[in-house]
């Protein structure tokens, strides 16, 4: 009987989600024993995406190659599963559409530089399914590999993927005191950078510190690995619900801990609070305000 045919592709990103996927180690071989491998950055094949069952999509769409290898790929396969923050929301790459793409290129290689080498840009990052359809999403930069491996397995299986729903906080070890009770006493006039402070409570929450984590603005599912190593979560995971804005939920959490006007002396509240998910967003492209076409 043939297996299933599953494929992999990467698009613009670090491909960090290939090598979480590698970390499966033994895993790799209960997996290659339900499906064939058909093509795949691991393989020697010519990236072309022959017709299969199961196709795994890492990376967000920031060039024309991108936009064009994404369509061939969505009509060779059955089901599509983005993976990783870059697929599923644009990823940090998105913080591109603050800006055209020209000004890009111009920032980073001169503006008598046009990035001579380079693929043509899109005029703005994409997610894959602001360019084609997406049947299951793992979020994360980069996702669990037992994420990845049970989302290829149920599709494989014909199943349904559901995400948790709950937030970060639920699955994060710190001690919440003051953070979880309706009084005056816990507002801060202050946000320090990990960096600013000399001592950091490693089981005390982050917020209660007076340390921006977007813990309670991010889905829960990556074991709070950052938060264990005593590093503030930056919200890869994207939001736990489809229904609010991450960014936007960020900054009605500050609004309800900071006194009024403080919120501007945030450095980065943009990259904070939509470092992974500006292509996914309310906020416009630079494009959309009379930029650009693809460069």
């Amino acid at each position: 009987m043939n297996k299933p045919r599953l494929a992999t592709i990467a698009l613009g990103g670090c491909e960090g989600c290939h090598i979480s996927l590698i970390d499966a180690h033994e895993g790799l071989l209960e997996l290659l024993g339900m499906v064939d491998l058909v093509e795949s950055p691991f393989t020697d094949g010519d990236g072309t995406i022959p017709p299969c069952d199961v196709l795994m999509v890492e990376g967000a769409v920031t060039n024309e190659a991108d936009e064009r290898r994404l369509l061939a790929a969505r009509e060779a396969a059955g089901t599509l599963i983005a993976v990783g923050s870059c697929a599923v929301m644009g990823g940090i790459g998105g913080l591109r559409n603050l800006y055209t793409a020209r000004e890009a290129i111009a920032d980073v290689y001169g503006a008598d530089k046009p990035g001579e080498g380079l693929p043509p840009l899109t005029s703005s990052v994409k997610a894959v399914s602001q360019v084609v359809d997406v049947d299951i999403s793992v979020s994360g930069c980069a996702p669990k590999t037992v994420q990845i491996v049970d989302a290829i397995k149920a599709a494989v299986a014909g199943e349904a993927y559901d995400l948790p729903r709950k937030n970060l906080c639920d699955e994060c070890h710190r001690t919440k005191s003051k953070l979880l009770e309706h009084s005056a006493d816990f507002v801060t006039d202050s946000v320090y950078s990990i960096m600013e402070l000399d001592t950091i409570d490693p089981d005390l929450c982050f917020i209660e510190q007076g340390i921006l984590c977007m813990g309670a603005m991010t889905r829960e599912g990556c074991g709070a690995r950052c938060t264990a190593a005593n590093v503030p979560c930056r919200g890869c995971s994207g939001p736990s619900r489809t229904d609010f804005e991450q960014g936007a939920k960020t900054i009605d959490a500050l609004a309800a801990v900071l006194p009024a006007g403080a919120l501007m002396y945030l450095d980065d509240l943009i990259g904070t609070g939509y470092r992974f998910s500006m292509p996914v967003s309310v906020i416009p492209a630079a494009y959309d305000h009379g930029g650009d076409e693809d460069v």
